[in-house]
């Protein structure tokens, strides 16, 4: 089978295949060494390659027979309207020109082909989207009507996210809102900015525990931007820990330790309260028992 893409920024070939799919990058490099990638018609050659926007990408790879694509789902709740998923770390949530080959989209699909005709057909069936590699719970809507009310929902802020996230360092303030506009990075188009004149922006955060580094805090998102909470704290001057992309900072972590913990929502068709919870997975809570030990 193959892999389509479609650049919408520039960069080295390998890395925007991996920001793209959920290939690892030994596997991406074997497939560039077997001549498995073509780049706007010809063969790439190396994997460092200058790639520009709009560039088509064709990964070929082993029949999907071959492939372990499946990702075991963890289903928190399952209606005929809705569904909520316990995400893993490090799992791209959906594709792209509707290739959902190895992602959260994709195997739901499998299990609930309905949702392939929900909502946005980039990502069909999504209410709202997780970070690589942020974990826990997501909505997804397994039809129109319910898929149209959720978006309206999080549009009027009518559904309670919260998430628990590891900052750097100890905030002045144990409790506070987080109010700054939120632009595409003019100086690279993969990460986003707190810039004048961006999309308004709020975060509220309250701490749970302090370490002697860090700080382990309770977030409350009342609008839903693109990377908001790793742009909001590293703007803050404490940055997500494992945050590659948002700090400098090393860390043991794979991932950003930022986890989705709770959702409270009205359902969409049946008007009853709905409350969702995910524990820390277990990378995380390994990480704090770690830095708790020092």
């Amino acid at each position: 089978m193959n892999i389509e893409i479609t650049t919408s920024n520039n960069g080295r070939l390998d890395k925007l295949i991996a920001e793209n799919t959920n290939l690892s990058r030994e596997n991406i490099t074997k497939l560039i060494n077997s001549n498995k990638c073509i780049v706007n018609g010809i063969i790439a050659k190396k994997k460092s390659q200058f790639i520009s926007t709009d560039t088509k990408i064709i990964l070929q790879l082993p029949n999907k027979k071959n492939c372990k694509s499946k990702i075991n789902l963890d289903y928190v709740y399952v209606d005929e309207d809705i569904m909520i998923i316990n995400k893993p770390k490090n799992i791209i949530t959906h594709g792209l020109n509707n290739n959902h080959f190895g992602t959260i989209n994709g195997s739901i699909i499998d299990d609930y082909p309905e949702i392939k005709n929900v909502g946005d057909p980039e990502r069909p069936g999504i209410v709202h989207r997780l970070d690589k590699g942020t974990t826990g719970l997501m909505i997804f809507s397994r039809n129109q009507k319910s898929y149209e009310k959720l978006k309206n929902m999080i549009l009027n802020r009518e559904i309670n996210r919260n998430y628990t996230a590891l900052i750097h360092g100890i905030p002045k303030r144990k409790e506070a809102i987080i109010n700054a506009p939120i632009s595409r990075d003019p100086k690279d188009p993969l990460k986003r900015k707190v810039l004048s004149g961006g999309k308004e922006s709020k975060t509220l955060y309250k701490t749970i525990k302090s370490y002697s580094e860090n700080t382990l805090v309770d977030i409350k998102l009342y609008t839903g931007r693109t990377h908001q909470i790793r742009v909001h704290f590293e703007e803050l001057g404490h940055p997500i820990v494992g945050d590659k992309v948002y700090s400098n900072k090393n860390s043991s972590l794979d991932r950003p330790f930022l986890h989705s913990s709770n959702l409270e929502f009205l359902h969409p068709i049946k008007k009853n309260k709905v409350k969702f919870s995910s524990k820390l997975p277990k990378d995380l809570l390994e990480y704090l028992q770690q830095i708790n030990n020092e």
